[in-house]
């Protein structure tokens, strides 16, 4: 339960913009709050997952190891925003570690609360569900991006526009 965190904050958050006001007095009582010092890991690579977490204040960065065991940044999400959400859904183990960059507060839904509200509340899942794709497909949309532009300084050493192939029917 929510003791430090007020419905007035809640509402500007992006996640729960579709919801009345009932829908997020309901969601209220069952979010937990949680304190994360800079520097703290939220969770770990291989962590049994079962949290849906939101950045009520602070920022958390999402790091992976690589096959040559250098840790890389995957995102910097910033008050507001969600993560574990691959995990959550899947219910498999986190792939990534998630580690406070400063003094954060979370909000955590639980797995089975989460399945409990899809029975009684299915309408408020749904907005929430909703609102979770639209973010999820809006983060696929920079990654393609970002790999486009990858692609093309790899093939293109940066440079403006492509070079053409010439037609094999010419020869």
């Amino acid at each position: 339960m929510l003791t430090k965190t007020t419905l007035e904050e809640l509402k500007r958050v992006p996640l729960f913009r579709e919801l009345t006001e009932d829908e997020l007095r309901h969601l209220a009582r069952f979010l937990e709050e949680r304190d994360c010092a800079k520097g703290e890991f939220i969770y770990r690579e291989e962590e049994i997952p079962g949290l849906l977490y939101l950045i009520l204040r602070g920022q958390v960065e999402i790091t992976q190891q690589g096959p040559t065991g250098h840790r890389q940044v995957i995102a910097l999400l910033q008050t507001g925003r969600f993560f574990g959400e691959m995990s959550f859904f899947e219910k498999r183990r986190h792939a990534a570690r998630a580690q406070a960059v400063e003094d954060t507060r979370l909000a955590t839904l639980h797995r089975f609360v989460y399945d409990e509200m899809e029975k009684e509340q299915p309408l408020l899942v749904h907005k929430l569900l909703r609102e979770i794709i639209l973010v999820v497909t809006a983060n696929l949309d920079s990654m393609n991006g970002m790999f486009l532009q990858m692609i093309h300084y790899a093939f293109y050493g940066g440079k403006a526009g492509a070079i053409e192939m010439p037609d094999e029917r010419e020869h």
